[in-house]
């Protein structure tokens, strides 16, 4: 049974393939990452996003390439994106789906799921790693779903979404409206299920709801920033990412410091050992509580060192999960495409 997001929550074994949609959703995307040690992942699911970093709008310094010394499958059924570097010379690796190629149907739902194990690099300031979704067109007004991003290796997760208009606008740009960072116990040393459910089962009450191994910990509603705004942000199909940036505001403003500095640690790996999507229509079909991977029987485990690290929690953590917000100046910054930076940047 999965353990409460504020109890002690339970690694997830790796899986040999995605779960199957359960009965009343349907698999619209799978990548369950096999193939020889060493490889990219496969062309027909993903291209590469490179460039520097800093073409991004996000203050990242890493230069994202296609090499598999960065991005590559580890053999054993995942995917492992490795940053590569010292001071200020990183590189890193940057996914995403061809198209944007996952929505959920008006009266359906979209679930959006991948079970991750975060990088635990011995000296992490720095470290970024996110799994995300993004509208194409114009950021913010089309739409971005952060699944999960953790900061500066704490073993922390943040569920944040990116619409409207920047700067401020309902969405709250360039930050967006985010649950702030969670502890997530165990997530560098194992597996662990991150997903968002976008529930269009009323058209008129539209949300978004984040959760780690099978429990909800943090939802928006379409009420919270208008039907309009909503609408253009998240009632059309978006793409998937999966990267693992170095520096910018996001670890920055955590940790009140300029990052990554000069003992932060090359080679810490994000894995990945499946990236999944299913949907239902109509308003009826579908139940979020059967329907997350999180909860779903496993195929085959596989274990990993643990590792203790401590993390930074604001008191209001540990409040009710509805409610919880991270300090203004601890706000997540969005992870936009540099095919999508507003023309005034």
């Amino acid at each position: 049974m999965v353990a409460l997001l504020y109890g002690t929550t339970t690694t997830q074994p790796a899986l040999a393939a995605a779960p199957g949609a359960p009965s009343g959703w349907s698999t619209v995307f799978t990548d369950d990452f096999n193939g020889s040690a060493g490889s990219a992942p496969s062309a027909a699911n993903w291209k590469f996003d490179t460039g520097p970093g800093s073409s991004f709008g996000t203050g990242e310094i890493e230069t994202m390439t296609d090499s598999t010394a960065n991005t590559h499958l580890d053999g054993n059924g995942n995917l492992d994106i490795t940053a590569l570097g010292s001071g200020s010379s990183w590189t890193s690796g940057r996914i995403q789906t061809p198209t944007a190629n996952v929505g959920a149907p008006a009266g359906g739902k979209l679930e959006v799921a991948a079970s991750i194990q975060q990088p635990s690099p011995s000296s992490g300031l720095g470290y970024w790693p996110a799994f995300w979704m993004l509208g194409p067109g114009q950021w913010p007004e089309n739409g971005e779903i952060d699944i999960m991003e953790d900061v500066n290796a704490l073993s922390d997760v943040a569920g944040t979404i990116h619409c409207g208009t920047s700067p401020g606008g309902p969405c709250n740009e360039g930050t967006g409206i985010s649950s702030g960072l969670r502890a997530c116990s165990g997530c560098q040393s194992g597996f662990h299920t991150y997903a968002m459910i976008l529930d269009r089962t009323n058209t008129s009450a539209e949300t978004i709801t984040f959760y780690l191994d099978g429990n909800a910990y943090y939802s928006v509603s379409e009420s919270q920033v208008g039907t309009a705004t909503w609408q253009a942000a998240f009632d059309h199909n978006q793409s998937i990412i999966l990267d693992l940036a170095m520096g910018g505001t996001f670890p920055d403003a955590a940790c009140g410091c300029t990052t990554p500095s000069g003992s932060t640690t090359s080679g810490g790996t994000l894995s990945v050992d499946y990236v999944a999507a299913y949907t239902t229509t109509g308003s009826t079909t579908g139940s979020t509580t059967q329907a997350l991977p999180g909860t779903w029987p496993s195929a085959r485990a596989r274990t990993a060192p643990a590792r203790s690290t401590a993390h930074r929690r604001w008191p209001s953590e540990r409040t009710a999960a509805s409610t919880t917000r991270r300090p203004p100046a601890q706000l997540p910054a969005p992870r936009r495409s540099s095919a999508t930076r507003p023309p005034e940047w």
